[in-house]
């Protein structure tokens, strides 16, 4: 259902209002601006973490920029058996942004999503072992993708302590694991190859953004596989093009799958959400220096995993 145009101006008028707000933290991590999480972020916090799962229930859990919308939407379609565009916003879903009361209300199956680390999800969906998929994208092109949202995004800029300021700027406090939103990459990658290796994660199904690029109907028929849910080769073909990066940020910005709110609170008007959806943009972007800096951080915090990541194609 899509909001009324009440909702949507005042949607409107909360995300202007953000673009100077401080973002809430919780247990060490930055938080997007979202309504649910002030005044009092550890309550909403606390509610996730007792949201009374169903083992019917699948939860897309992935880091910001790492492909959520296009992975959410490919589900989707799975799960209704057919390549037509869903309409509203995956936010509606988003346990951090979502009303924790209403969500528990809502029928099963359901199909939620986050960017929470490991172990801010819903206890008792991880205990009981329920359906995760989760996934994961190379760094440098999420940094990328990241900058450029939050340049755009009143609910993660914050001009009062300029960020996310020059590319440098941004770079650096990644490097330093300031503005560390989720606890930043390396926190949020290296608590999940670590539950997965511990086996306190199960169940889960790994996707990795490039693989997806580069073979998108394989991919498809593994996510199907996951859910045991045959579907066609035909219907396999379809998700992959209207899954397309172009195709989905068509309908998305077009209205096929609803009002477009995001760029009417974009600085450049534009939908943040969707930039290039391509892999190695980040050649475009390190300097020599750069590169070095993040290259030493990541082999710093990712060197107990055995995490492969790919950053070309």
């Amino acid at each position: 259902m899509n909001p009324s145009a009440l909702d949507l101006e005042e949607i409107k008028q909360y995300l202007n209002n953000m673009w100077s707000k401080k973002p809430p933290t919780y247990d060490g991590c930055m938080l997007p601006k979202f309504r649910p999480l002030f005044p009092d972020p550890e309550k909403h916090m606390e509610a996730i973490r007792n949201f009374d799962s169903k083992e019917s229930d699948i939860l897309l859990c992935t880091f910001p920029k790492a492909g959520t919308h296009w992975v959410h939407e490919i589900v989707t379609m799975i799960l209704q058996g057919g390549a037509q565009y869903t309409s509203g916003h995956k936010i509606h879903t988003m346990m951090e942004s979502a009303d924790i009361e209403q969500m528990n209300e809502q029928p099963s199956p359901r199909f939620l999503n986050t960017h929470l680390t490991f172990r801010h999800l819903p206890k008792k969906h991880v205990d009981n072992g329920y359906k995760i998929i989760h996934v994961i994208r190379n760094p440098k092109d999420v940094m990328v993708s990241f900058y450029n949202h939050c340049q755009n995004d009143p609910l993660t800029a914050c001009t009062e302590e300029d960020f996310p300021g020059t590319w440098n700027n941004f770079i650096e406090d990644m490097c330093a694991n300031k503005h560390n939103f989720y606890g930043g990459y390396i926190g949020y990658e290296r608590e999940w190859a670590m539950s997965k290796q511990a086996k306190t994660a199960t169940n889960i199904h790994t996707v990795f953004y490039e693989d997806l690029k580069k073979n998108p109907v394989v991919e498809i028929k593994r996510m199907a596989a996951f859910f045991n849910k045959e579907i066609s080769p035909k219907l396999m073909e379809e998700i992959a093009d209207n899954c397309s990066f172009k195709n989905l940020a068509d309908a998305t910005t077009s209205g096929k799958k609803g009002v477009d709110i995001l760029s009417k609170v974009s600085k450049d008007g534009t939908n943040f959400i969707f930039r290039k959806g391509t892999v190695g943009d980040w050649k475009n972007w390190f300097t020599v220096a750069q590169n070095e800096m993040f290259d030493a951080m990541l082999e710093t915090g990712l060197k107990d995993t055995n995490l492969k990541l790919t950053y070309e194609l």
